[in-house]
C-alpha cells in the first residue's frame, strides 16, 4: 500500500503544496488538524459569509457505533486515544455550533448535523433534494 501511495504522490509532486496545521489554504478554506486516525489527518472548514461546512474526513468509521460511543476505539486508528479525543471534540463543536459536517462513512447523502443526545451523539442527515 505504501509503495502505491508513493508512486501516486510522485506523479503529482510538482503540484503538491504543504501547509501549516491550522492554515488558510485557499480563500474561505482553512485546514483543521484532526489527529489520531493517521499521521497528518486533516479536515477542512469551508466558509462563505455566515455559512460553514466542516469536511472531517475519516474521524467516523461506523456512524451507528461511534456517534453513540464517541470515545470507543477503532482498530485502524494509528493513535486510538487521540482519535477518540478528536472525534469527541468535533462532535461537541459541531453540535454546539449547529455546524454542517461532511465526511466518509456517514449515512447518505454524507452531509448533516451532529445532535447531542445525553453523553452520546446522533447524526441527522441533511435533506436530499435531487435536481430533476
Amino acid at each position: 500500500m505504501v509503495a502505491n501511495a508513493v508512486k501516486a504522490l510522485d506523479l503529482y509532486k510538482a503540484r503538491i503544496a504543504r501547509f501549516a496545521r491550522s492554515a488558510k489554504v485557499a480563500p474561505r478554506i482553512e485546514s483543521v488538524p484532526l489527529p489520531g486516525h493517521t499521521p497528518g489527518h486533516t479536515g477542512f472548514m469551508i466558509s462563505d459569509g455566515g455559512e460553514q461546512v466542516l469536511i472531517w474526513g475519516d474521524i467516523v468509521h461506523s456512524s451507528f457505533l461511534q456517534f453513540a460511543m464517541p470515545t470507543g476505539p477503532y482498530s485502524a486508528d494509528v493513535d486510538k486515544d487521540a482519535a477518540a479525543a478528536t472525534r469527541l471534540a468535533m462532535f461537541k463543536r459541531a453540535a454546539a455550533d449547529k455546524l454542517l459536517v461532511a465526511g466518509m462513512h456517514l449515512p447518505f447523502p454524507g452531509f448533516g448535523l451532529v445532535v447531542a443526545d445525553g453523553s452520546a451523539y446522533a447524526f441527522a442527515p441533511a435533506p436530499w433534494r435531487p435536481q430533476l
